[in-house]
């Protein structure tokens, strides 16, 4: 239909099958996201006209179906776990590798099924599957290779808060639920060995890349990361890929060019295509017996499979083929929605196989993506047409027509990447340029003087190819530092949105393209997206009437995290968790998702450090550069080395006032709420620095709310104990998430809480909270939070003299029932 005579954007509504298949899609959904899932119902339905009753009852059945199958095939984990694991013993595991995946900062990623522990003592199967992650190993490791190993395995077990993703889920359903970490070979192990002929290939093929990105003179001394690029791009092997480099290219939006996906595919099939163009060059008549478009497919094929072969097989890669198969499909078939349908046969090919990759992140931006050109494409003809009416230059209607994709990709992909990655960039721009090269040069270079390398004769013409490869990403390489040197490249942090948010955002969407509603479905659009304004606009009315105090312990492993949120919207971060980890930022990956979870980015009024610890304040440095504060306070101890370095970068670029806490002071946060400062007097003048932590007294009209005392230990407690402070509160966070050091019986008897709560990692290995913790909390009958156990705890009170509100983000069905252990 021609959008010129006022016809529809989308040329056709959905067809039966494809209103069948999204039935059965959101009964998947639905299990782990009910309410969107049936909302997600509904709106299905409204498409559907009431005469065709049948169809309507047929897509309700498929998504019940869909359901009660996912219900019931979801893996279950194991309740039980074997004593030498619950005592973090090493033990010898057996079983077979499945898959192999190359990680940043030269890691395998491996997935071990057909668990056996101790196969050579009294041996136990272990249910499920193991994911290994082993850091400079000494050699690769193969798929359907059998191993034994001495490895420390623990359950699987992610960071539980509100809103933010769950790993937990996504590796249940792929039926693993243990883990296991190593690096070098300081272990015992044993490999059986396999034979591959594919495999040698493919691993003479990588060294032969690497010798060709050898290059000399200029980014002679970026040498190894044009290396890790290479490899990343042409084998999705990101081993070598340098860590900085990666984080700048996301920075700068580019991160899916690096990612072996659809993209890169299509790259490969155009090889195909520029092959059909160049054979109809030289025999025209070839277009006679076949079209250009379907000479292009054909000649494509065996580009792609290798290239997938040559990704070894990524299930990216594979799901890209299943695509590109589809849309070939309905070419051959002389089809006229092409992108449209073979989205929907591809995603129910790969759904039918496998219907857990419904919860597949990377298939989700995929499908988003792929479905937003789709929609958006006869738009992007109609101005491609004008363009040519009016003999628009070539390169002028390349380029727009590239821009009109990008955008409608990225304004499909818009809610969902704020919810999973908490950040847009402002150099989408950065995609005009790179892509192109990326796909006319660097990878048809690449990929054709490697293979032509392997001609006899024709090295040096390989060796050719591959240097013009080397020399892009060189450049390439060189102009990401340029912009990070410039501090060009920071992200822009976002809301993130919660479910009803982005049903709203599609609708809207939905409305401005679909013009053939008839009057009584845009009505009953209208309708359905006031039900959702309401329902997005009702929690925040409740929580700017409420005016209540909430205390959140976020779950950030082995360490500690706490956001006060008062009246008035003002918000205090009190520690920020951190990981001993250089290549995970805690900061980044958990504490602002959760800042951010259907909140603005707002500034912070103040963030607090209690002690100069990497597990308080190695999540502090994300937020204060990109989301600021008011005030940065803390005991006068700064961290030392690089970490102070990036801390005082930080600081500058959000200009925050900084200032230090002492003993006495009362910082007075309005509405009858005041921070009392208990500890210590001098932090200088504590042998460990745990001592000289803040300890910070929450007071609303007088009423000792919590009290957060950092990680003093036994001489810092007795300090507090021995001054003439207040210290009862209704909440005590544990001291030293409960270590030995933090049990005096005097202390909690001075505090006398009703609740704690412990901030600690899962099965850690300081074996915290102490038994003699625990005994005083059950002799003093203090009912314990464990974020541990709850994930992420919420306490809240609506006034000064009532009883709190709690709530925890982990569930409370499903998971390995874990004790105490010691």
């Amino acid at each position: 239909m021609n959008p010129a005579h006022g016809q529809t954007l989308v040329p056709l509504g959905l067809l039966p099958w494809q209103k069948i298949f999204l039935g059965y899609l959101l009964g998947i959904w639905t299990l782990k996201y009910p309410w969107a899932g049936l909302c997600g119902l509904f709106l299905l339905l409204l498409f559907i006209p009431f005469k065709l009753m049948r169809l309507n009852l047929l897509v309700a059945g498929v998504f019940l179906l869909s359901f009660l199958l996912a219900w019931f095939r979801l893996p279950e984990p194991p309740e039980h776990i074997p004593l030498p694991i619950l005592e973090q013993k090493r033990v010898l595991l057996q079983g077979q590798v499945q898959s192999v995946g190359y990680l940043p900062g030269d890691r395998q990623r491996i997935i071990i099924k057909n668990l056996i522990i101790e196969p050579d003592r009294e041996s136990e199967a272990l249910p499920g599957k193991l994911v290994w992650t082993w850091q400079q190993a000494p050699l690769n490791i193969v798929p359907g290779q059998n191993i034994q190993a001495h490895l420390t395995v623990r359950p699987v077990q992610g960071m539980a808060n509100f809103g933010v993703w769950n790993s937990e889920f996504f590796w249940r359903t792929q039926g693993v639920f243990w883990r296991s970490y190593s690096r070098d070979k300081n272990f015992w192990f044993d490999l059986e060995h396999v034979e591959q002929k594919s495999l040698a290939l493919r691993q003479s093929l990588k060294q032969r890349l690497l010798n060709g990105l050898d290059i000399q003179g200029f980014c002679a001394d970026r040498q190894d990361k044009i290396k890790g690029l290479g490899l990343a791009l042409f084998f999705g092997d990101r081993s070598l890929l340098d860590s900085e480099l990666l984080d700048t290219v996301r920075l700068a939006s580019l991160a899916h060019t690096l990612a072996l996906s659809g993209l890169h595919l299509g790259i490969m099939a155009g090889m195909g295509f520029m092959l059909a163009g160049t054979l109809g060059h030289f025999i025209p008549g070839i277009y006679l017996r076949l079209p250009f478009i379907k000479l292009g497919i054909l000649l494509a094929a065996p580009i792609c499979l290798v290239y997938i072969w040559m990704g070894q097989y990524q299930p990216t890669l594979i799901r890209a083929g299943i695509m590109l198969f589809c849309w070939g499909w309905y070419i051959f078939a002389d089809q006229r929605r092409v992108l449209l349908d073979g989205l929907f046969m591809a995603a129910a090919l790969i759904t039918l196989y496998n219907p857990w990759a419904v919860f597949d992140l990377r298939l989700q931006l995929s499908v988003m993506a792929v479905a937003g050109i789709a929609l958006a494409w006869p738009l992007v003809e109609r101005i491609l047409r004008y363009l040519d009416a009016r003999k628009a230059p070539s390169p002028l209607k390349y380029f727009l027509g590239l821009l009109g994709v990008t955008l409608a990709a990225n304004i499909a992909l818009l809610p969902v990447q704020a919810w999973t990655f908490n950040y847009i960039s402002a150099h989408l721009y950065l995609n005009l340029i790179w892509i192109p090269v990326l796909g006319i040069m660097v990878l048809p270079a690449g990929f054709a003087g490697l293979f032509i390398s392997l001609v006899p004769g024709a090295g040096y013409a390989g060796e050719i190819l591959l240097g013009l490869c080397a020399y892009l990403l060189g450049y390439f390489i060189v102009f990401m530092e340029f912009l990070r040197s410039k501090e060009l490249l920071h992200p822009i942090i976002t809301y993130r949105p919660a479910w009803s948010h982005i049903f709203a955002y599609y609708i809207v969407l939905i409305l401005m393209l679909y013009n053939r509603f008839t009057p009584w479905k845009k009505k009953a659009f209208l309708a359905g997206l006031a039900v959702l304004v309401v329902l997005i606009l009702l929690p925040w009315a409740g929580t700017a009437l409420k005016q209540e105090v909430k205390l959140n312990i976020l779950d950030v492993g082995q360490g500690q995290s706490v956001l006060l949120e008062l009246p008035d919207k003002k918000r205090i971060l009190i520690d920020g968790g951190g990981s001993w980890n250089p290549e995970f930022d805690l900061g980044r990956q958990v504490v602002v998702p959760a800042l951010t979870w259907r909140s603005w980015p707002n500034e912070l009024d103040m963030i607090i450090l209690s002690h100069a610890h990497v597990d308080h304040y190695g999540g502090l440095i994300y937020p204060i550069k990109y989301l600021g504060a008011k005030r940065y306070l803390h005991n006068g101890i700064w961290p030392e080395g690089p970490d102070r370095q990036r801390f005082d970068a930080a600081l500058k670029r959000r200009k925050v006032e900084t200032d230090i806490l002492n003993s006495g002071e009362i910082l007075d946060l309005g509405n009858g709420l005041k921070l009392e400062v208990l500890h210590p007097e001098k932090a200088n003048e504590y042998e460990l620095l745990n001592d000289s932590s803040l300890v910070l007294r929450l007071v609303w009209h007088g009423r000792g709310l919590a009290l957060i005392p950092g990680d003093i230990e036994a001489l810092g407690i007795n300090d507090l104990l021995e001054s003439e402070h207040q210290l009862e509160a209704q909440v005590l966070i544990v001291p030293h998430h409960g270590s030995r050091t933090s049990a005096n019986e005097k202390f909690y008897q001075k505090v006398n809480p009703e609740i704690a709560v412990v901030a600690r990692g899962f099965m850690n290995r300081f074996r915290v909270p102490h038994p003699e913790v625990l005994k005083i909390m059950e002799d003093q009958n203090i009912h314990l939070y464990d974020t541990a156990v709850h994930g992420q705890t919420v306490i809240s009170w609506s006034t000064p003299d009532c009883e709190p509100e709690i709530r925890w983000a982990r569930s409370r069905t499903g998971r390995l029932r874990i004790p105490y252990w010691y």
